[in-house]
This record gives C-alpha cells, structure tokens and sequence, in this order.
C-alpha cells in the first residue's frame, strides 16, 4: 500500500519560499555590511568624533552620493540619501562607529553617546580617503561574490526549524512564534512571527533578549535545543539570573500589525559558544502586559 503524497497549494508554497529567501537575504547582507565594516577598520584613517542628543538629528555630509552606510549598534537610526547620512540616537549611554561609503571615498565615525544638545554636531563635513587609496582597498566583485557563496551554503545547510513545546495560542493577544534559526560562529539568526489576536493594531519593537541562567545549586535539565516553551515552563524554574544579550541586527516586516494579521521579523543575538542555552525575547506590550517567547537555543 502506497500513501499519497499531500502537495501543498502553489500559493502555500511560493509564500514560505519567499519568507525563507528573505530570511536567507537577511543574514546574506548583515554578514557582507560586516565583511566591508572590518575590511574598512584594517586600514589606518582617520575617526571623526560624532556628538549626539536624543530627538535630535546629526548630518553628515559628503561630496558624492553615498552607496552604502553602516553602523556598529541599532542604538541608532541611520539613513542615506544622496550625499547626506541622517544619524539619530534612540538611547542613551551607547557609543558605536558608523562607516560611510561612496564610490571613490570612505569616511569613519566614532558616534558618541548621546548628551545634551547644547553640545551636539548638527552638520559634519565628511573627510575623505582619497580615490586611488580607496579603490586600493575595495573589495573585488570577486571576493564578495566568494564570501556570498560561503554565507549562501552555510545558511542553506544549517538552517533549522524552531519546534513548539507546549506553546497554546493565546486568544485576544499578541502571539509571538519561533520559525527558524541558523547558528553561526558568533551569532544565532532567528525568524519569527508576530500574530496580532487582539482588538487594536499592534506596532512591533525589535525585543530585549535575555539568557536566563540559574546558580549550580539549583541546576534545571532543558528542552532540546530549537524548542519554543510554553510561559508555564519558566515560572517553574528556580529563580533565574536574567543576563541582557547584545542584539546585533533587528528588521520588521511590517511594524504596525492590524488585528488578525501576522507579521515577520529577523534579529540576529550575540553568542559565544554553541551550547545550547534559554533565552527570553521580550516585546512591547499589547495592552494587557509585555509580549515574551521564551526559546532554547
């Protein structure tokens, strides 16, 4: 007897391909702006100090139109046009580096934490490595065509379905899902979902994650790894130290979800080994309290 394989509709199925090929792209492009960040920091420059205030924004101009800009923190905002990137801080006590690209030229920044206005640079004019040794540094399209492979094939070969434990949907709520996640040397990538179950709209904040660990008196076995957990899991835990994990790139489908749609996000979180270990992703609140997904990982 031979079972009939069940086909999934051709909707159903370009549908998770195109959400999974974003997932693909997602990491693709956070690995090669890290690739063109340290290949830019091994050469001697110039850094110019950059003074911040919250609510405020910060030019920096240069003199051809900018391809590509990136930032060390999400800390943050940073936005690109023309020949002007627009610098906006979101919190306070964080200072990162910010690398500013143009065809023939690159800029380096050190933003500094934001203070009080008073003090802060409204207007910078960039300083500029020159043409010749600019084009002397720059990736062959070679080289970043190599790396794509790798970071494609590596993705392709590790990436791993998020199983639910115990998880229930919770009616008249903001439900968050675990889809997928790839563990790389440095970081963990995670695709999620945001499902708004509730009454009113639902704007997404990339989450607070947290390693939840317990002292050695009070050691506790756990799920297998890529396992989504119920809420009931963690409060039998013995009390947990909860330890902030550095978030290292958060993107959002779309940020305001209304009620009964569904939204897809990326991030990708710090890590130093690849034992496994139980993370808390902490979300703004629906109204009722703060949406949690809790994760071993």
């Amino acid at each position: 007897m031979h079972c009939k394989r069940t086909e999934l509709p051709l909707t159903v199925r370009a549908w998770r391909v195109k959400k999974w090929g974003c997932f693909v792209k997602t990491i693709l492009s956070l690995c090669l702006a890290c690739l063109l960040v340290l290949s830019a920091s091994s050469q001697q420059q110039p850094v110019t100090q950059v003074h911040t205030a919250l609510s405020h924004l910060t030019i920096i101009e240069v003199t051809e139109p900018i391809t590509m800009a990136a930032a060390g923190s999400d800390a943050f905002e940073i936005e690109r046009h023309a020949n002007r990137v627009f610098v906006k801080p979101t919190r306070t006590g964080v200072a990162t580096n910010l690398f500013v690209w143009t065809e023939h030229g690159r800029s380096v920044y050190e933003l500094e934490p934001a203070a009080d206005v008073s003090k802060m640079d409204v207007l910078i004019e960039a300083v500029q490595t020159p043409p010749a040794q600019a084009a002397a540094d720059k990736l062959s399209d070679e080289d970043v065509s190599k790396v794509a492979d790798q970071i494609l094939s590596h993705t392709l070969l590790n990436t791993e379905r998020v199983n639910a434990v115990g998880l229930k949907t919770q009616k008249n709520r903001v439900n968050v899902r675990l889809e997928e996640v790839v563990h790389g040397k440095d970081a963990i990538y995670v695709r999620y979902q945001v499902t708004n179950l509730g009454a009113v709209p639902y704007r997404i904040v990339g989450p607070q994650v947290l390693s939840l660990t317990t002292d050695e008196s009070a050691p506790f076995s756990l799920p297998a790894a890529n396992s989504q957990l119920a809420a009931s899991y963690i409060d039998r835990l013995p009390p947990a130290n909860r330890q902030p994990i550095e978030v290292l790139h958060s993107e959002i489908g779309t940020e305001d979800v209304a009620p009964g749609k569904t939204s897809t996000g990326v991030l990708a979180i710090r890590t130093k080994d690849a034992t496994p270990k139980l993370y808390q992703f902490v979300f703004g609140s629906d109204k009722v309290s703060p949406v949690v997904a809790q994760a071993v990982l």
